[in-house]
């Protein structure tokens, strides 16, 4: 048994995987309801990206490779979310990244379909209809 070769299997398998998982990036301000989504995102087979910050959110856009943008309308009780979405508009239709937006505040609806979010979601959010309309995007 040659555990070197083994060791180089297993890396390269883990690697080929992070490759092409596709990468969702999760802005929201409550790290309990963040925690919810990464782990089921990540239990579905994508790779995350979280922001807590919309400074944070624009750093991790202009640096990574994302498939879909997972954002709260609020983010530490302003409306920055919707803020993001609109300046980012042209560079997730050039880059074509998905957008979900998610809000606990109905009127926001409208705005975001508006918009061209791709889907709007109420809170609270059912993890299983969140995973299989990320799903729906993606593939």
């Amino acid at each position: 048994f040659n555990m070197g070769l083994f060791t180089h299997l297993t890396q390269t398998t883990t690697n080929r995987k992070q490759k092409t998982s596709p990468c969702v990036l999760v802005l929201d301000s409550n790290p309990n309801l963040q925690y919810l989504y990464v782990q089921a995102l990540k239990r579905a087979g994508y790779h995350v990206l979280t922001a807590t910050t919309i400074q944070e959110a624009r750093n991790l856009l202009t640096n990574h490779s994302i498939s879909l943008f997972l954002s709260d309308t609020h983010i530490n009780n302003h409306d920055h979310g919707i803020g993001l979405m609109y300046e980012q508009l042209d560079t997730f239709s050039k880059r074509n990244i998905k957008t979900v937006m998610m809000s606990s505040h109905i009127q926001y609806e409208r705005i975001c379909q508006e918009m061209g979010v791709d889907i709007f979601i109420e809170k609270p959010v059912a993890i299983d209809r969140l995973i299989t309309l990320v799903n729906r995007l993606i593939q």
